[in-house]
């Protein structure tokens, strides 16, 4: 590698501008012993050099961009600089003086005119920054028009991962082939990878290269993920060329997989979930309690298929599969046909809608904008038959399920939970026997607890769905609805009621941790803490209580009218509007309190697992690493080996699946196979909950952070908006933002309930953008979020 090469910023782009073909706009460096002396003769020759021009006026230290340290963002880098000697010369002083140095007569700063008519700009890593993954990931902006969006932090921008070795045909992009190109010349040229590349494109498609240096994070990588994930992802392209295609008693041509639609892994489990975690979650869930769920409520019977996949461990939904199960009892074969192929390619089209595919892609349920929606969305879809057996369906369909009678699918489901919550207060702790009473614990929670909590998760999105469409119609205004919701008491609630009694003496520890004890921030992580065993819980002097109101809700007789015509449009003309208050009422209680039933079997599993393990010297970091199926199927099957000696192997097993699943970059739709190699981030709207505007600073926490951090008056970040983290509430909290969740998700509830501002589900970059930030302005009304440092 040539000694210029890396030596400074200027001197990397003065041997690349004049060895290589690669376009870089003309290079002038400073040094500081030709300022010092003649600074004048120094500003008119570049400003002569270039008439008319601006300039951009960047830092050239020997303190930055080497070969051996970054210092990227470390000093003064000025753009848009006018063309005139007082301007040029005051921009290189400010740069010069950035450097902090007495002595900067070794030192340079670097020139360049600025270039007319970029149309994106942005920055290439030519391997994953976290973990040297084998992926050139392209930052970009496409809307500003501005060259320092992406350095600077600032402006919308978008994410792209390529493989290093994709196919030719993979590219849908034309501009992004050319930066992947682009991208891979500026490597042969400099004769190394693992760069740091600053581009700009401009509007005739040349790439001018503005800076590059090395990425000096390559000392935290591990030496093994580049080979893993080589070796690896050919076989993650075989399996997922096989699974998508048409497959026995689905209807849909091509499949899809998403980490965020339907029974949401990336909230529930997370993106690369411990093997334990996602297969309790397929165990409890999404092998067969998800459509026995929607049967039972009058979907159409769906065959014995898993609606959850890993690729390496991380965990995706078959989007063909629940839009499947979305479709009522009865419907034709041919209609059924239509509408799951017209449902996958509207999400294929908007991928921003990932995570909101029950509102504003499947019409799941009657509502009030049934017509309008199938004609805005779906135009021409369905003669005028088809459209009323499906519409004929669909309210059949709903009108079973408003029943609030006792023999009701909400009613038996709650009889379901209830009886868990009875055997549970019920039973006396287990000392021996651990893989027995763990799978009897699995069995219950099927059948008494996961079960009835899907039917009645189903009932908040129907309750859901009929709220958002009154008010689309006219017939609510949303604060309206907001005021609904606060007036419902939720198990929260009483939890935060029951945590206040503790403070004031007027309740026990012992009693609120027996209630309560078993909820932990990562349900199904038995990493996470659970409340019995977090110290500080209780470390707070203020308590606040839920701000649900003592006094029910009713609607007005204009709202109450409106409501009856709507209902009666939509073929619901038996419900009333106050049953409609009732249902919602119970929907949204209901689910919340089977949440918090359920939960409790799922703790007992993991901490009888934790003890379990301790007797073959196991860890839970060594546990986390095991299935479900491994320890409990042990309890039946003989084994003809050493146990620790077995169990070693399936954890090992579980860590190297575990790695490869990090080091591979997988988007949050996966469309078809090729996106395994082309990985856009899908961007997703942020659900906004309460009203209002406010600015506070940030304190983000994980499922293993310490109940004693600092939170009152702040906006509280997490990734996933699971229960556990319900005693963020007693802490006086700001406001609240989370990476995952939807406008229906548990902390959507909670935020509603408590009057607290929310973004919920931001995806990556706003949370990333969040969290980093010192400070930062949640404007529900205006439905911004940003940081604000």
């Amino acid at each position: 590698m040539n000694e210029m090469l890396f030596a400074s910023k200027a001197k990397t782009l003065l041997f690349l501008q004049d060895t290589t073909d690669l376009c870089v706009p003309e290079v002038t460096s400073v040094s500081a012993r030709d300022w010092l002396t003649d600074a004048a003769s120094v500003v008119r020759q570049i400003v002569d050099n270039h008439p008319g021009k601006s300039f951009a006026v960047r830092s050239s230290s020997s303190m930055e961009d080497t070969a051996c340290f970054s210092g990227a963002g470390a000093f003064t880098s000025l753009l848009e600089v006018k063309g005139t000697p007082e301007d040029l010369r005051r921009a290189i002083n400010t740069v010069f003086d950035s450097y902090g140095l007495a002595d900067v007569s070794n030192e340079e700063v670097l020139v360049q005119p600025m270039v007319s008519d970029i149309v994106v700009s942005g920055v290439i890593m030519t391997k994953s920054l976290t973990d040297g993954a084998p992926y050139y990931v392209i930052n970009y902006d496409d809307e500003s028009g501005r060259t320092d969006t992406i350095t600077g932090g600032t402006g919308v921008n978008k994410t792209v991962s390529v493989y290093h070795s994709p196919p030719d045909d993979c590219f849908d992009s034309d501009r992004v082939k050319k930066l992947f190109e682009f991208a891979q010349k500026v490597e042969r040229e400099c004769g190394r990878g693992c760069l740091d590349i600053e581009f700009g494109m401009d509007k005739d498609g040349t790439v001018h290269l503005f800076q590059v240096r090395p990425i000096c994070a390559t000392h935290n990588w591990a030496p093994e993920t580049e080979e893993l994930v080589s070796t690896n992802i050919s076989h993650v392209v075989s399996f997922l060329e096989s699974y998508f295609q048409p497959k026995p008693g689905l209807y849909g041509d091509q499949a899809i997989l998403g980490v965020m639609p339907d029974w949401n892994p990336a909230e529930m489990i997370g993106l690369t979930p411990y093997p334990l975690a996602s297969s309790l979650y397929k165990n409890l869930i999404t092998r067969r309690v998800w459509s026995s769920a929607r049967e039972y409520m009058g979907y159409r019977a769906m065959p014995a298929h898993e609606l959850m996949v890993l690729i390496a461990g991380r965990p995706y939904i078959d989007v063909r599969a629940s839009f499947n199960s979305f479709i009522p009892d009865g419907v034709d074969d041919d209609v059924a046909e239509m509408l799951t192929n017209a449902w996958l390619s509207r999400l294929s089209d908007k991928p921003e809608l990932h995570d909101k595919v029950e509102f504003d892609i499947v019409q799941t349920t009657m509502d009030f904008r049934f017509e309008q929606n199938l004609d805005e969305r779906y135009p021409g879809l369905l003669s005028s038959e088809q459209r009323r057996m499906f519409k004929d369906a669909l309210a059949d369909l709903t009108l079973r399920n408003l029943d609030l009678g006792e023999t009701g699918s909400m009613a038996r489901a709650e009889q379901a939970i209830s009886r868990l919550y009875t055997w549970q207060r019920n039973r006396e702790a287990v000392d021996k026997s651990y893989l027995a009473n763990i799978a009897n614990r699995l069995e219950e929670c099927r059948h008494y607890g996961t079960l009835p909590f899907s039917i009645l998760a189903r009932h908040g999105f129907i309750a859901e769905a009929l709220l958002r469409t009154a008010v689309s119609r006219g017939a609510l205004a949303q604060e309206r609805v907001a005021a609904m919701k606060a007036s419902i008491e939720t198990i929260s609630g009483v939890m935060s009621a029951d945590f206040a009694k503790v403070q004031q003496g007027l309740e026990s520890e012992e009693r609120f941790i027996a209630e309560y004890g078993h909820l932990r921030p990562a349900t199904y992580d038995i990493l996470s803490p659970c409340y019995a065993n977090r110290s500080h819980l209780f470390d707070y002097e203020k308590a606040i209580d839920a701000p649900h109101s003592s006094k029910p809700f009713a609607f007005t007789p204009v709202e109450a009218s409106q409501l009856s015509m709507l209902l009666a449009e939509a073929g619901l003309g038996d419900v009333k509007p106050e049953m409609l208050v009732e249902y919602v009422r119970r929907a949204i209680s209901g689910r919340e309190f089977a949440k918090f039933v359920f939960t409790r079997n799922i703790s007992e599993v993991l901490e009888m697992l934790a003890r379990w393990g301790c007797q073959y010297d196991f860890s839970r970091e060594d546990l986390a690493f095991l299935s479900i199926e491994d320890v409990v199927g042990w309890n039946s099957t003989s084994l003809l080996c050493d146990p620790q000696a077995y169990f070693v192997k399936n954890i090992r097993e579980g860590q190297e699946l575990h790695q490869i699943g990090q080091g591979l970059q997988l988007g949050y739709l996966i469309r078809s196979a090729n996106d395994v190699y082309v990985v856009p981030q899908h961007r997703s709207a942020p659900n906004f909950i309460g009203s209002g505007c406010i600015e506070a600073p940030v304190v983000a926490l994980t499922a293993q952070s310490s109940c004693d951090v600092k939170l009152k008056g702040r906006i509280v970040c997490i990734e996933n908006a699971d229960p556990g983290y319900d005693w963020i509430f007693t802490r006086d909290i700001a406001g609240l933002v989370t990476k995952f969740g939807g406008a229906n998700s548990h902390m959507a509830i909670r935020c509603a309930e408590y009057g607290i501002p929310a973004a919920i589900g931001v995806g990556d970059k706003l949370f990333i953008e969040s969290v980093e930030a010192d400070r930062a302005l949640l404007n529900v009304d205006g439905r911004t979020l940003k940081g604000t440092r």
